[in-house]
């Protein structure tokens, strides 16, 4: 495990082994993150420089734009920064979550496991499952992967970041489970 952290009892199965998904599953996670903090930056950057914007020309009444360049403090830099320290510190993180990401077809259930600080093992029975997608974004097109989606009633659970063939594989065995499993009605 990653810097000594191990799962704890409840979010291991046992002997059973996990199947762990590709490890470019990383690269895909890093680049989410990595898109979702420049959103949070240019947001913060836009709101920072209208607000600092406002404030000056409220309480200075002037037009000049080359005064206003100038009363920009290198303060406002800071609150743009803080979501490029964030990622810094998630870089590490997602590798390490990446260990606790898992899953395990049983006899009749399907085990899923993930996160790591917020970390959750999920039990899905195959005669509740309804419903199973396979999905795909374009960053994950680029790095060959590919998302199994589980719907029941109780809500959706996810397998992310799993091989295209291995994703439609384990769509078809899950909906053959799932038929075979079925309770009556």
């Amino acid at each position: 495990m990653v810097h000594g952290i191990q799962p704890e009892q409840p979010f291991t199965l046992g002997d059973v082994e996990l199947t762990r998904h590709p490890e470019r599953s990383i690269r895909v996670n890093r680049i989410a993150a990595a898109l979702s903090v420049l959103g949070v930056t240019a947001l913060l950057g836009a709101l920072g420089a209208t607000v600092t914007s406002a404030i000056y020309l409220l309480l200075t009444r002037s037009r000049d734009w080359h005064d206003m360049l100038d009363w920009w403090d290198v303060r406002m830099a800071l609150a743009v920064l803080l979501p490029a320290a964030f990622y810094i510190w998630r870089w590490n993180r997602i590798r390490a979550a990446w260990t606790f990401r898992g899953y395990h077809l049983g006899a009749e259930e399907l085990y899923i496991r993930r996160g790591l600080l917020n970390r959750k093992l999920s039990v899905l029975a195959y005669a509740r499952i309804q419903e199973v997608n396979v999905s795909s974004g374009p960053i994950q097109r680029r790095y060959r992967l590919a998302t199994v989606t589980i719907s029941s009633a109780a809500g959706r659970e996810a397998v992310e970041d799993v091989d295209p063939q291995t994703a439609h594989d384990l769509r078809d065995r899950l909906t053959e489970l799932a038929r075979e499993r079925r309770l009556p009605v």
